[in-house]
């Protein structure tokens, strides 16, 4: 293992691993672990304060976490687990050329690398109809992400993250915007940050910055909670000067229903929600999310049992991790999803939308833990309407 162990000290005290009281909530709540999985957040705190010298256990434990923060969210001393596992593989990989597995042969991967070419040509917005109204320079821009190419990647399950955006861009016109899209606007880099590769994450945030500053942006209206987590939080610290203001579509969204003028119309069904780990317990927006589906009419929203801050994340991060025990996370969350008896799985990042699909259509399971899932958002673009008659319509436009 990397023996520059100043850096190692460094990472520790950063990310509070001395306060650890090897209590072992966390591993009693990591998902890998309770679904067979010889991983422990705690054993791997231990092994890197007082046994660094067991490189083979550091090095591939750093590698089969999920980073979805749920050994965080029950730590009692404040360890910042995810952000250690961020600094190690960051520091691995640049010091010892350490990737982990990656799913699908690191073709996701690669892709990502490709776009940091500065001269990279795109066709990236061919699926934008007549009816989507956007425009190719101004104040406000609408972030897309890597719907179009993990809809061509993955449509042997015939997934449809495209959707989503699509259905931001119907909510953003609905509310008069326009926004502008980038035909050359990158992978926002949130997989290759998670897996070490910092170099190339970073061309990217440059590369996107100098896209948005080029159209005239001021402000990025983003759906995916990944992208906004990276495009909020890492680019700033990437990027000299940055002084872009990054919002989250359903922020917006929430913001917008309370002035009032607008509602949902009913929509008569029993749903549940998957909490994504990046949006729940890394963004805090537990409750923005229901706060919307609650102004929807009839539908009833009756939770998992593992649900909020606690909920268990889609069983996959950043594709590096995809095998049987990740597929027992998956299965294990669509039998909690089916126990509440809804016809409808609500979810708000494309990532779970690709996991969920995928486990759904299992042949071993012969279909029973398929049910219809749908982002947050295209719900709420297909209900949405004005309430105030035709002259609050009016005033709005003009």
């Amino acid at each position: 293992m990397v023996r520059d162990d100043s850096k190692i000290d460094q990472i520790i005290r950063d990310c509070n691993l001395y306060q650890c009281l090897e209590c072992g909530k966390c591993s009693a709540s990591c998902p890998r672990l309770l679904t067979g999985k010889e991983y422990s957040p705690r054993l791997l705190a231990q092994k890197i304060i007082a046994e660094r010298e067991d490189e083979a256990f550091i090095e591939t434990s750093v590698w089969e976490c999920l980073t979805c923060g749920l050994c965080e969210e029950r730590c009692p001393s404040g360890v910042k687990f995810s952000r250690f596992i961020l600094e190690m593989r960051t520091l691995l990989a640049k010091e010892k050329g350490l990737k982990g597995y990656r799913a699908h042969d690191g073709a996701i991967h690669s892709w990502m690398r490709m776009m940091t070419s500065p001269e990279l040509q795109q066709n990236r917005l061919d699926w934008v109809t007549s009816e989507l109204r956007t425009t190719a320079s101004g104040p406000l821009a609408f972030f897309v992400g890597c719907a179009p190419y993990f809809d061509v990647f993955f449509s042997g399950i015939k997934v449809d993250t495209l959707s989503i955006a699509r259905d931001s861009i119907r909510l953003l016109n609905f509310l008069d915007i326009e926004p502008v899209l980038l035909p050359q606007e990158r992978c926002c880099g949130h997989d290759l940050l998670w897996t070490g590769d910092m170099e190339n994450f970073e061309i990217l945030c440059r590369l996107n910055y100098r896209e948005f500053k080029g159209a005239g942006v001021e402000e990025i209206i983003v759906s995916c909670p990944e992208c906004f987590q990276i495009l909020n939080e890492h680019m700033p610290k990437v990027v000299p000067g940055f002084d872009l203001k990054v919002t989250l579509l359903i922020d917006l969204l929430e913001a917008e229903m309370r002035k009032g003028g607008k509602a949902f119309r009913p929509f008569k069904r029993k749903t549940t929600f998957q909490d994504p780990c990046r949006l729940g317990r890394m963004l805090g927006r537990v409750d923005v999310p229901r706060n919307l589906l609650s102004m929807v009419p009839h539908m009833k929203l009756q939770e998992m049992e593992n649900w909020g801050r606690g909920a268990t994340c889609c069983g996959n991060t950043a594709f590096i991790n995809c095998d049987a025990y990740t597929k027992r996370v998956q299965i294990q969350r669509l039998r909690e999803a089916k126990a509440t008896g809804a016809d409808l799985l609500i979810t708000a990042c494309p990532k779970c939308m690709i996991h969920l699909t995928c486990a759904m259509q299992d042949p071993l399971k012969r279909g029973s833990l398929a049910m219809e899932l749908r982002d947050l958002v295209s719900i709420l673009a297909d209900h949405i309407e004005w309430t105030g008659g035709e002259e609050l319509i009016r005033s709005r436009k003009s």
